[in-house]
């Protein structure tokens, strides 16, 4: 029978997994809401689906399948694999991939003209929930990486 570890939902993981939940799911809204851009190479007028975009919103799907579900499996018990690399490994990508398409998007909005000037205020602030995003994710890895690296008890084995 699946129960659900309401000890885990007052852990460091678990307000780690919403608060990356709530940070990417803002940040995805405003990309496609807004609609905003990653980086337009031509700055024309509107043009959304430049590589950045592709990038930054595969990311961003990804990560709104990816820490949701590793979240159910920890409430569930479903899987026990904080102790594994396989978190470890996803959050630091994560945690990669979001600070470069950060880093892209704050640099696209500090030099836009023309159309993109008018939004530049709603892609500033699409950049800082990217950043906050990843280092969300940062401290999940250095979590998980203390969870991974813990020596078990002597008692226990």
């Amino acid at each position: 029978m699946v129960g659900c570890d309401k000890t885990y939902i007052r852990s460091p993981s678990a307000i780690l997994k919403i608060g990356e939940m709530v940070c990417i799911a803002v940040t995805f809204g405003m990309f496609r809401g807004v609609p905003l851009t990653f980086g337009d190479v031509n700055k024309t007028v509107g043009s959304v689906g430049t590589d950045a975009d592709f990038f930054a919103g595969g990311v961003m799907v990804a990560a709104l399948i990816i820490s949701p579900l590793f979240f159910l499996l920890y409430l569930f018990k479903l899987a026990n694999i904080q102790q594994t690399v396989l978190e470890l490994a996803i959050n630091f990508l994560f945690a990669a991939f979001l600070f470069i398409c950060a880093s892209v998007c704050m640099a696209f909005y500090h030099s836009a003209d023309g159309y993109w000037a008018e939004k530049r205020s709603d892609g500033i602030t699409m950049g800082i929930f990217c950043y906050v995003s990843a280092a969300l994710y940062t401290l999940d890895s250095l979590l998980a990486c203390r969870n991974y690296c813990k020596v078990p008890n002597e008692s226990s084995a």
